[in-house]
């Protein structure tokens, strides 16, 4: 483990909150490009301890992953955000879809949050058929009117644009642009013999199906979560949730990512300041990307504030709710206390990850409250000139 003693707050706090919690969880956090926190608690995977070796499903901040990569390309000049989306991806101008630009892909804009089709396990891990969908169905609503959350369609839909471009699946462009390069443990798409160290997830079984009436909100904000079937509302389960195999090997990169919490702390760090001697994204590439974007209501979602906020493709500091470091930091955060984020004003990269999965409270507050405490302390060390 790495405890920067100027850190200690954070990490007796870390060790605090996992007295009491079932499962395990890690957290680290770099600094100028050096790690300064790397702590772990808890059971892994078959009873053995959590370790440095431990990974588990990072969830939506999948999501925050497939943006670094979207940005990258943008930063090449091989991606432009006020290009039409067909242009790339042709099929796409199915639907009415013609005119709509990548921006609202990243935007949560495009109106296609859900397949309109039933879609079953096996399709979903094929690697074809939600693209085909997607590009084929007309939108849910009238793109760029409004933002609703693409749960699991976001991935779909930015490495469709990833692999057009590059030629790779957007887990093959991510782990040869980052994890290799970085030494991180970090896949879109589990390879077989990493499902060793992968702690399974464990909930408390109390979140319900929903049960609604078709085309009404909740009737497509539970669609957005399951294809009308593939998966249901037991993320745990072994069969229709995410401690299934066989959806953790396919790449699903709205939420099927896998790591740990030094390698999302290690890519942020990356993603802002140069990291092992790599830099992932420019502080320009970066201020555009996180303009605020997608802010307010969310389509189908019954909200008051506060409310998320997007950039293109990355979440923002929305303080009291989605708090990060403030109005420079960057991120994702995934269901059940899953976070990723980078701040690059005082250059620092946040991970924390964790197997238990409380479906009554919010396991979000796990990393909030840490962040919480750890901002002062980054504050007294002072901002990088930006």
């Amino acid at each position: 483990m790495t405890i920067d003693s100027r850190f200690e707050p954070v990490a007796e706090l870390f060790f605090e909150q996992g007295r009491t919690l079932p499962g395990g969880s890690s957290l680290a956090i770099f600094q100028e490009g050096k790690p300064v926190l790397n702590l772990w608690q808890g059971e892994g995977n078959a009873g053995k301890p959590w370790d440095a070796n431990t990974t588990s499903v990072i969830f939506s901040c999948t999501k925050g992953l497939a943006s670094i990569l979207a940005h990258r390309l943008i930063q090449e000049g091989k991606l432009d955000l006020e290009q039409k989306v067909s242009f790339y991806w042709p099929e796409f101008a199915q639907g009415g879809k013609q005119d709509i630009p990548v921006k609202w892909l990243l935007q949560h804009k495009a109106g296609l949050s859900a397949t309109r089709k039933n879609l079953s396990i096996d399709e979903i891990t094929d690697g074809h058929t939600i693209e085909e969908e997607l590009a084929a169905q007309e939108p849910l609503w009238e793109p760029g009117t409004a933002h609703g959350y693409h749960a699991l369609t976001f991935g779909t839909l930015v490495g469709k644009l990833v692999h057009n471009i590059t030629g790779m699946t957007l887990g093959k462009y991510f782990d040869q642009l980052i994890t290799k390069p970085l030494e991180v443990d970090a896949w879109i798409g589990l390879p077989k013999d990493k499902f060793k160290n992968l702690a399974p997830l464990i909930t408390d079984g109390k979140r319900t199906a929903t049960v609604a009436e078709p085309n009404t909100d909740a009737y497509w904000l539970s669609r957005a979560m399951t294809f009308g079937g593939a998966l249901d509302h037991r993320v745990e389960s072994f069969e229709t949730g995410f401690n299934n195999p066989k959806l953790l090997a396919a790449e699903l990169p709205g939420a099927g990512g896998v790591s740990n919490a030094f390698a999302l702390a290690k890519i942020y760090s990356a993603a802002a300041t140069v990291t092992d001697g790599i830099r992932l994204l420019e502080d320009e590439t970066l201020r555009a990307a996180t303009v605020p974007q997608s802010t307010g209501p969310l389509k189908f979602e019954s909200q008051t504030g506060p409310l998320p906020g997007w950039g293109n493709g990355f979440m923002l500091d929305v303080p009291g709710f989605k708090g990060m470091l403030g109005k420079h930091s960057f991120g994702h955060d995934g269901l059940g206390g899953q976070q990723g984020f980078a701040d690059l004003n005082y250059r620092i990269g946040f991970g924390y990850t964790t197997n238990w999965i409380p479906m009554v409270g919010d396991g979000m507050a796990r990393h909030r409250e840490i962040t919480r405490v750890l901002k002062p302390i980054v504050v007294k060390l002072g901002r990088s000139s930006l």
